[in-house]
């Protein structure tokens, strides 16, 4: 009989858990997260709202659960300010330490959700019957924005990742050349292979080239995000590297088990398509452990 390693997560962080009370129902609010995880024996979870700062959710559940770190940030939506360096500039000073750029407005998610994609439940006027402004961080010219240059100087300067949310292929690839032009290393691009091949393996090799560390979201493969085939996820570690990635969850819709067990999920599947022990806790525990200046664990494999 085989049996389950309830110790597989120690030391484990999600840099991308949905947390409730939130404008659709979620799994649960950032207590229960904490408790959960830290009965999984995680280290940290980060905490995610699309239009609301999450910092104050953060602080409190750390408070409540010490025995695990709970992080917050912003997503760079209109209600959140757009692409505004005020915004993360308030956030990090409140000890946020993820500021992701537009996601539900993001335009890239906005022409797929048009297109009959999933992300259609999520985004802009689709998910709030309302007319949303499409935002890029691209000029007129394909350049980034000055103001995106400077939401990047900001987030270099107080340690913060930024994660790339729902913009597009050439987008990602204008924010890591940015990035590895001013030496910032914790681009983070969010859940590349949440797009149904809008992000390639060359790209993302392009991407981790230039410093970026890309995200795998576990999502993706659920029957409401589009049910991705996981070999398809074990391929992209194989030839981009572990080494350029993290493992994330991108769970917290009702519709989803905890995001602990996602995880835990989540790495037995890979491990059974071949991805190493190795990988596997330099995707759970070391790189995201870096991204959010976390001391290296004592035993490391």
């Amino acid at each position: 009989m085989t049996f389950i390693d309830d110790t597989i997560l120690k030391g484990a962080i999600d840099l991308h858990v949905h947390v409730g009370p939130d404008y659709s129902p979620r799994y649960s609010d950032a207590i229960r997260l904490a408790r959960e995880a830290a009965a999984a024996g995680m280290r940290a979870i980060v905490i995610k709202k699309h239009l609301a700062s999450t910092v104050g959710e953060a602080y409190e559940a750390s408070q409540v659960v010490p025995e695990v770190s709970v992080f917050g940030g912003i997503a760079l939506n209109a209600p959140c300010g757009g692409l505004s360096v005020r915004s993360v500039t308030a956030c990090v000073k409140a000890g946020g330490k993820m500021i992701w750029l537009p996601t539900t407005d993001a335009k890239y998610a906005m022409d797929l959700a048009a297109r009959g994609h999933w992300i259609k439940e999520y985004v802009g006027g689709c998910a709030f019957r309302e007319t949303v402004e499409p935002l890029t961080v691209l000029d007129e010219n394909g350049a980034l924005k000055p103001e995106v240059c400077q939401i990047m100087a900001v987030c270099k300067e107080y340690g913060a990742i930024l994660g790339s949310g729902h913009v597009g292929p050439d987008e990602c690839l204008a924010l890591a050349r940015e990035a590895h032009r001013i030496g910032y290393t914790k681009l983070e691009i969010t859940h590349p292979n949440d797009w149904e091949g809008g992000f390639s393996i060359e790209l993302c090799r392009e991407l981790a080239s230039l410093g970026a560390t890309l995200t795998m979201a576990y999502g993706a493969c659920s029957p409401h995000n589009g049910r991705q085939d996981p070999h398809e996820i074990a391929d992209m570690i194989n030839v981009v590297g572990a080494q350029h990635m993290a493992l994330i969850t991108d769970y917290g819709q009702v519709a989803s088990p905890a995001p602990a067990d996602g995880m835990r999920v989540f790495y037995y599947l890979l491990r059974r398509l071949g991805i190493s022990d190795a990988d596997l806790h330099a995707m759970i525990v070391t790189n995201p452990a870096r991204l959010l200046d976390l001391e290296p664990l004592t035993e490391e494999v």
